[in-house]
């Protein structure tokens, strides 16, 4: 048993590593976990499995298991009924409708800490129902938790009968195939809507369309924030913010109470007992100042139903490659994309580009910033400017391919990842993504093919050196999620088979 000290080591390693506050009623769990641990990896004691974590990897079989005894989420589908009524008959309608007045048959959703999957798959049952188009739409639906083995369960999409306790039989029956006496299985054509992925909200950066975490039109973070301290809540909800387009929707559990200084940058909505949160729209502003003023929030935009018209200004054709580290004049515009204050970066790129900079640098930074501002239609239209002036520009291929994802042209999205990695057979970003793409599209053998290349080749790099297109990681980290979705994918594989509801 570890004493008074070694669990407050222990209770400050799982703060740092995942943001989550242990409460004295808690503490009999993690003494059990740390028990089974003991068992489990044959250490001789407490004090043993606690030096194992605090000098092992944040990915190590012993940390895992810590984050699985103490991230056990209790779900079921249609939890909530009150918010999932607010979502089937409201929220959702009126979304729908005003996307089909414009023209643009896009929702993007996230459920962050979704645990096992019920909600997420709740979400996709909603909207089979209410899209008889369903097909037509470019729909992404995102899960992601810091916990692989309930990551693993949610892509196996197989549930006992206590997850349905708030589900009609002839929900169940429609969108499940029995399988077995006393568990279901989800319909193959709903599992394949969805996507899970390892994230952290403490310790990753988001939003990023790296991992898919902006221009969302819908967060639920429901009772996660019953784990975290309040200085944890006040950064997870400020990046939660800029994950949303204006006007998005944040739903939160009813036990997750916040305070006042986390609600920036939001509206609070009731209606009919469900409680919202919506993203207030950005105010207008100066351009910041070129040579280093202050830095500016982080806001995200969105505007995917306009076709990009930028202009070309007609000047002479600089040199095709970038020089070697970052190009004169392009610092401060740097330094903004690598803080992921895209639409202050936006602002100096456009102002460069109207003093006649046509490289094909400033159209890949104008490239990433759109991308990652929701703006698809337009950052695609900048990676083709950029790419017909230097055909070799790697950085520029990817983001392609992030975009061709984002809209859901899948073999386009992989021939460009293909290119990328043509230009760069080491670029750790672009093997990452493919193999998460065919994973997505059926091919899980040649998926975890990919991920372990992407693996290999972090872990073979300088653990601090940072990546180009993934703000604010290194090689560490990315060494580290890659095992965690590893892991997942490979507890997550079951049989095949099932049928359309």
């Amino acid at each position: 048993m570890l004493g008074a000290a070694g669990e407050e080591r222990l209770c400050a390693y799982v703060r740092a590593r995942t943001g989550i506050r242990i409460l004295d009623h808690q503490m009999e769990i993690v003494r059990r976990v740390v028990a089974d641990a003991c068992e489990r990896f044959g250490l001789a004691d407490a004090e043993t499995y606690l030096t194992a974590l605090e000098n092992g990897p944040g990915n190590s079989p012993e940390h895992e298991h810590l984050v699985a005894g103490v991230t056990v989420g209790e779900s079921y589908f249609f939890r909530d009924q009150t918010q999932m009524d607010f979502l089937r008959r409201v929220w959702l309608p009126e979304l729908i409708e005003r996307r089909r007045d414009s023209g643009d048959r896009h929702l993007r959703i996230w459920s962050a800490g979704c645990s096992d999957g019920q909600e997420l798959y709740s979400l996709a049952i909603l909207l089979y129902e209410l899209l008889p188009d369903m097909d037509d739409w470019n729909l992404h639906l995102l899960g992601t938790d810091i916990n692989t083995a309930a990551l693993g369960r949610a892509i196996r999409g197989r549930y006992s009968a206590w997850s349905f306790r708030a589900t009609p039989d002839d929900t169940r029956d429609r969108y499940f195939r029995r399988d077995g006496p006393h568990h279901w299985q989800i319909s193959p054509h709903l599992r394949r809507r969805v996507k899970f992925a390892y994230l952290n909200l403490s310790e990753d950066n988001f939003p990023s369309i790296l991992s898919e975490t902006n221009a969302l039109d819908l967060v639920l973070c429901r009772n996660v924030f019953i784990y975290f301290d309040p200085v944890v809540v006040g950064a997870v909800m400020a990046k939660l913010r800029a994950s949303l387009v204006p006007g998005g929707c944040l739903l939160l559990g009813a036990s997750d109470l916040l305070e006042s200084a986390a609600q920036d940058g939001f509206d609070l909505h009731a209606l009919g007992g469900a409680f919202h949160l919506t993203r207030q729209a950005e105010p207008s502003r100066p351009p910041a100042d070129a040579r280093g003023a202050a830095p500016l929030p982080e806001p995200v935009t969105t505007d995917r139903a306009t076709p990009a018209t930028p202009s070309k200004p007609e000047i002479e054709r600089p040199a095709a490659v970038m020089p070697p580290g970052p190009a004169p004049g392009f610092e401060y515009i740097i330094q903004l994309l690598g803080r992921e204050a895209w639409r202050e970066a936006l602002i100096q790129i456009e102002h460069r580009q109207r003093a006649g900079d046509d490289s094909a640098v400033i159209w890949q930074f104008r490239a990433k910033a759109l991308a990652n501002l929701g703006r698809a239609r337009e950052a695609m239209q900048a990676c083709e400017h950029s790419i017909e002036r230097d055909p070799a520009d790697k950085h520029s291929h990817f983001i392609r391919a992030l975009v061709f994802m984002e809209l859901n042209r899948l073999p386009a999205a992989e021939e460009a990842l293909r290119r990328t990695l043509y230009l760069d057979r080491a670029f750790v970003e672009a093997h990452y993504q493919l193999g998460m793409l065919q994973i997505r599209r059926g091919r899980r053998a040649a998926g975890l093919k990919s991920l372990r290349n992407a693996l290999d080749i972090a872990e073979r790099a300088a653990p601090e050196r940072r990546l180009h297109d993934a703000a604010g990681m290194n090689h560490a980290r990315m060494a580290a999620i890659l095992r965690n979705e590893l892991r997942m994918y490979e507890d997550g594989h079951d049989r095949k088979g099932g049928h359309r509801p």
